[in-house]
């Protein structure tokens, strides 16, 4: 199945990708100008290959694997919804156009946009996973995981691995993550998350539908997932435009070499100056993070 999808420009291929290519807990492979991963299908492994725009202005997608009849046009959602082609950047570009500080960040980084998890299961756990650690441990053990717990399917010659389903880990005993280098409680946190999500007690897909603040009160009483997780899901994986983590470090290291402070700013002082930055709060913080990366 090959479809191409249109885009809403300003929108960079080369920059929106970069962090797949270079972030350790990518789970794209690239090849050349494109990039691959495996993705769940209502009969199996599919393999979902993205290219960059050619002369109509879309992305050229290609999904391999056993189709069922009618999920090409839920595909096509959901491959668009991870790489935000239908997010139009436009008021954003022109609201900070003239902000003195931040203008030349965003300037730079013009049509970079999110890409999200495609799923919330996989964003919720791979978060989890991260959780007070270096990116380096988290990837490896992100990496162990799915060599436990995920399928594996044959594409193009060469073996791929799935990202375990919420069934698949529900299965599994504290013990066997343990095994991996997990402690024992992150352990219990994936393993009872997957068993909330696969008895009903946490419908997931129903957080599409709630507020920010809808979704924060939902989570959070979960065991093992705190405010800074809640955060990355709504980035990540739900892709809401006006969040802003004001106790992040990185966002606070990149405001503090930004605006040229002798201080790294306080959660306070960072919501303060987020006023200016709604209803993109969500991109102002991307945009910093990705300008402690030197390479644009």
């Amino acid at each position: 199945m090959q479809f191409q999808l249109p885009l809403i420009y300003p929108y960079s291929f080369e920059l929106t990708t970069k962090r797949l290519r270079t972030f350790e807990k990518t789970s794209f492979v690239a090849d050349g100008d494109k990039l691959s991963r495996t993705i769940h299908g209502s009969r199996g492994p599919l393999l979902c290959t993205v290219g960059p725009p050619a002369g109509e202005k879309a992305l050229r997608v290609e999904i391999e694997g056993n189709l069922a009849e009618g999920e090409a046009e839920e595909l096509k959602r959901k491959v668009a919804r991870m790489f935000s082609t239908q997010v139009d950047l436009t008021p954003f570009y022109e609201q900070m156009r003239d902000h003195p500080v931040l203008a030349p960040v965003i300037a730079e980084r013009e049509g970079l946009h999110f890409v999200l998890e495609p799923s919330l299961y996989e964003c919720v756990v791979k978060t989890i996973i991260g959780q007070q650690l270096n990116v380096s441990f988290a990837a490896t053990l992100i990496q162990r995981f799915q060599e436990l717990a995920g399928s594996k399917a044959v594409f193009r010659g060469r073996e791929w691995v799935l990202f375990p389903t919420p069934e698949q880990v529900a299965r599994l005993e504290y013990e066997e993550l343990q095994a991996l280098q997990f402690n024992r409680r992150k352990a219990e946190y994936i393993i009872d998350f997957s068993r909330k999500v696969v008895n009903g007690e946490l419908p997931l897909e129903a957080l599409w539908s709630l507020s920010d603040k809808e979704v924060l009160h939902t989570l959070l009483p979960i065991r093992g997932i705190g405010r800074w997780t809640v955060e990355c899901v709504l980035l990540f994986g739900l892709g809401r435009p006006d969040l802003l983590p004001a106790a992040d470090i990185g966002l606070r290291n990149a405001l503090k070499r930004v605006y040229g402070l002798d201080h790294q700013p306080g959660e306070e002082e960072v919501r303060q100056w987020g006023e200016s930055w709604a209803p993109y709060r969500s991109y102002v913080t991307f945009y910093l993070w990705d300008s402690l990366d030197n390479v644009k």
